[in-house]
């Protein structure tokens, strides 16, 4: 435990910094300090609201007129700093404009339309087989040395590479989509430098330009991919969306096409070597059932979309505190994965739970996440394929315990060094 983390159980409850780096990597003391004291907590520096509680975080997130999602958050970071090369960086691509996760009904509705038929449950089925037959192939590369680096060779490229072959583009572009999704989660940390924030910037715009190519092509020979659904679509048969709108849906999809379930699967993992008792659970009963169970209980835990951006659109009283009209709010995903109010003995990883499926990982109301069920069903057939194919899972000798990365944002492990055993 750090010594920031440490002080977070002592100190006053005014004092705590939500949003010192050490804190983003091990947030659970402070979650634990805010339901219980203070659950609505502004941060002193940021002036940001902390709403911890899952009563609280839920009736937010079902009351998009009151809690806004229009922030233009992607690009929040960029267009706050005053730096001339970052924002010339920012000019020479296309501005920012509120869509699907930013962007509040009607209009965020229509947008949404526009690509859920992607996302069907029967479009979702169809994916199956190439989810299992990509995750064989990854585990294929590994395998037979016994040992892996689990997010690098299985947890990011299996969602990446399914969502690089929605959007349509080469498998050989593969180093640029990471890159770009580096850059809009990094972006969103509020932990880069200004080195940082502009490589962040020339990234972000290099995708812009990427797509608007890519764009242009599928508007002169459409294909059965997400780009084509989006370049093609209009407002009731009359407005097409406009290049900035459509990049901005695009840069949405892509990051929550990819990233939280990265950090699911392998937290996932690193959860069952903690929690042997639990492996053993699967072990015994491989079962579709008992791992969708393991999946919902995993994104409790982990709850990789630990915050998401809220706008008060008026006056606000919580807790007996006022809520100022415009003010920002952090809806803390991960602390209200963790009330026990709602889970009993929340911190303990436990596939047997009742209502596994109240659990708020991919938000909920209007705003929950477009990509949940790709999410569900990449995790549900990644971790069959592993199971089917790997046991006792352990870290690989000599290897320091997993550290999170420090995000505002996103939680997740920064790697995974994994020992096991072939099955058989």
């Amino acid at each position: 435990m750090s010594e920031e983390v440490a002080r977070v159980a002592t100190c006053p409850v005014h004092e705590i910094n939500p949003m010192h780096p050490e804190v983003l990597k091990s947030p659970w003391m402070m979650n634990r300090r805010l339901r219980k004291e203070a659950p609505v907590f502004q941060d002193p520096n940021s002036g940001i609201f902390f709403i911890s509680r899952y009563e609280d975080v839920v009736k937010m997130a079902m009351d998009h007129e009151t809690f806004s999602s229009r922030m233009l958050t992607p690009s929040r970071a960029l267009t706050a700093t005053a730096d001339k090369e970052i924002q010339e960086v920012v000019e020479s691509g296309y501005p920012n404009v509120p869509t699907m996760l930013t962007e509040d009904p009607p209009a965020q509705r229509r947008y949404r339309k526009f690509v859920d038929g992607a996302f069907s449950p029967k479009a979702l089925k169809a994916l199956e087989p190439y989810i299992e037959s990509l995750s064989n192939e990854l585990i294929d590369n590994f395998i037979d040395d016994g040992k892996c680096e689990f997010l690098s060779d299985f947890g990011v490229p299996l969602p990446l590479r399914v969502i690089v072959s929605q959007l349509g583009a080469p498998e050989e572009d593969l180093p640029l989509f990471r890159k770009w999704t580096d850059a809009f989660i990094g972006n969103l940390s509020q932990q880069l430098d200004r080195d940082g924030l502009l490589q962040a910037a020339k990234d972000m715009v290099e995708f812009q330009h990427y797509f608007v190519e890519r764009m242009e092509e599928r508007r002169a020979e459409p294909q059965d991919d997400i780009l084509s659904k989006v370049v093609n679509a209009s407002f009731d048969g009359e407005k097409p969306l406009d290049n900035a709108e459509c990049l901005s849906m695009l840069s949405q999809i892509l990051v929550a096409g990819n990233e939280t379930t990265s950090a699911t699967l392998t937290e996932g993992i690193w959860l069952l070597i903690q929690n042997p008792d639990q492996y053993e659970l699967i072990k015994n009963d491989p079962s579709e059932d008992m791992i969708s169970r393991f999946v919902e209980e995993s994104l409790r835990y982990s709850s990789p979309s630990s915050n998401m951006f809220r706008r008060t659109t008026k006056d606000v009283e919580m807790h007996g505190i006022t809520i100022p009209e415009n003010s920002v709010l952090f809806a803390r995903f991960a602390s209200a994965n963790q009330d026990s109010e709602r889970f009993p003995e929340p911190e303990k990883f436990n596939l047997m739970r009742d209502n596994l499926r109240e659990q708020v990982a991919f938000g909920k109301g209007v705003h929950h996440c477009l990509g949940a069920a790709l999410s569900r069903r990449e995790m549900n057939v990644g971790f069959k394929v592993i199971f089917e194919r790997m046991e006792n899972f352990r870290l690989q000798e000599g290897a320091s315990e997993p550290q999170f990365s420090a995000n505002a944002l996103l939680h997740g492990l920064t790697g995974l060094d994994l020992a096991f055993d072939k099955v058989g």
